[in-house]
């Protein structure tokens, strides 16, 4: 006891102090590496838990107050763990699964900081849009396993995802405008770049000529600078993953918005990382598995980001804008060809319906029709062929022509096509009224009485002595 209050009393006049810790980590239950890990990446992203609601849900809530703690002491995660229905701690789970529940449980403007849209479009030889969608992403997938050499390039591999590719030869597509089959091009672009970009790569795939799946221990060489057109992005905060397919440890490798310095998080053991990682421009990594970045902020690239904004907006709207015209030039060409065509028929619809002879609005004009069969023989046409001639084609598309009237029309016409079936139909429709039904029913029993009550009722012959 008096050598506690004599240590006391030293550091208290000396002023000795121990150097305060500026990261803490996070206990794990049993098998939450994968949570903790996750937990510290967004806790060094600092506009994510700034957009946190209190009042919106309870994950929010725990978010925010475990990194509160984390400012101050290592902390326990159960009540996070519940407030996202982790209910198996014991359970090998995935960091990226792990990251995309979180994100769809937080509120949409927290989980907007990772967001961004990459629209694939398609065009043909002549540059009409055959295809243009956009989608919204959070994490962009990186495969691994195409690559023929023993290390992956990331910043190769980045830009692969925006390489065109040419549709030629039996890989030609239909183009509606054109209307037929033609060469195209097709390609991706980033139109909305994300404040934050996540990277994930895919070292767990499935193998189609073994049919099994599998992880890759590839080496990855991961930039500290990743950049694409005007937009730059730095490196900070790494998910590793060690082991197998079946199971493994997670941990996070952090950049600290305190003193700008790299941290490796291994649950509740926090140490720093050696200086070479902080001072290489590329990062060879073997256990690397998701990547965030932060996009720059300085004014010139948040002047470019605007640029690049209203450029890509401009640009897809120009691409509306085409698409709505050529739709309309293709819908007005193709007015134009049914027009031709209908001029066509018209001119053809006052050609003589026999011989095709230009007709004449006199009054029966003689044509001289000859066939195989039969000899010529002047065949009298008293009809006017002036506006209404009788023709093939439908009024519909012919305002100035009337259709000839076929056979079955001009019997019933005359009364030669009539069904003699058709009086059995009409009675049995007048049998099915339920008033004639039930007027039959009473003449019946009337006819009944009539006939049943001479036979019950006894005959009894008058006499002349009942007479009065």
């Amino acid at each position: 006891m008096y050598e506690d209050s004599v240590m006391t009393l030293c550091l208290s006049f000396f002023e000795v102090t121990h150097p305060q810790r500026l990261h803490y980590g996070l206990y794990n239950q049993g098998n939450t590496c994968h949570l903790n890990s996750v937990l510290q990446v967004l806790f060094v992203t600092t506009d994510f838990h700034d957009r946190l609601d209190q009042k919106s849900k309870y994950t929010d809530k725990e978010l925010m107050r475990i990194f509160e703690k984390l400012k101050e002491t290592t902390c326990r995660t159960e009540n996070i763990a519940k407030a996202f229905e982790i209910k198996n701690v014991n359970q090998q789970s995935d960091a990226a699964e792990c990251l995309q529940f979180i994100l769809q449980k937080v509120t949409p403007r927290a989980s907007e900081v990772f967001q961004g849209e990459l629209t694939y479009s398609t065009k043909c030889s002549k540059g009409h849009i055959i295809n243009d969608e956009t989608n919204p992403f959070w994490t962009l997938p990186m495969p691994l396993k195409d690559i023929h050499d023993s290390t992956f390039s990331l910043e190769r591999g980045f830009e692969r995802i925006f390489e065109t590719t040419r549709f030629s030869g039996d890989n030609m597509v239909y183009c509606n405008e054109c209307e037929r089959t033609t060469e195209a091009t097709s390609g991706c672009e980033m139109t909305k770049f994300p404040p934050n970009l996540i990277l994930l790569l895919k070292r767990f795939d499935f193998d189609y000529s073994t049919m099994s799946h599998f992880k890759s221990d590839c080496c990855v060489e991961v930039p500290h600078v990743l950049q694409r057109k005007n937009k730059k992005y730095k490196l900070y905060g790494m998910v590793n993953h060690m082991g197998s397919l079946g199971g493994g440890h997670h941990t996070a490798t952090i950049l600290s918005n305190e003193d700008n310095t790299w941290y490796e998080c291994n649950d509740d053991y926090v140490i720093k990382v050696k200086e070479p990682f902080a001072q290489t421009r590329i990062h060879n990594s073997c256990t690397a598995y998701l990547l965030l970045y932060r996009a720059s902020r300085s004014q010139r690239d948040e002047g470019r980001e605007r640029q690049d904004e209203t450029s890509h907006l401009d640009q897809r709207m120009g691409h509306k804008v085409e698409h709505k015209r050529q739709i309309r030039e293709s819908a007005r060409e193709k007015e134009n060809r049914q027009a031709q065509d209908r001029e066509e028929r018209d001119k053809e619809s006052f050609r003589h319906p026999y011989r095709g002879e230009e007709g004449h609005p006199e009054h029966g004009r003689k044509d001289w029709s000859v066939t195989r069969d039969q000899h010529r023989a002047p065949v009298e046409t008293d009809v006017f062929l002036h506006k209404k001639q009788h023709t093939a084609y439908s009024s519909k598309h012919h305002p100035y022509s009337r259709t000839m009237p076929d056979k079955r029309t001009q019997m019933r016409r005359n009364g030669e096509d009539r069904d003699p079936e058709q009086p059995c139909k009409r009675l049995a429709d007048i049998l099915k009224n339920p008033f004639v039904i039930g007027a039959i029913i009473v003449v019946g029993v009337l006819a009944i009485a009539v006939i049943l009550i001479p036979v019950l009722l006894p005959y009894r012959p008058t006499t002349m002595a009942e007479t009065p």
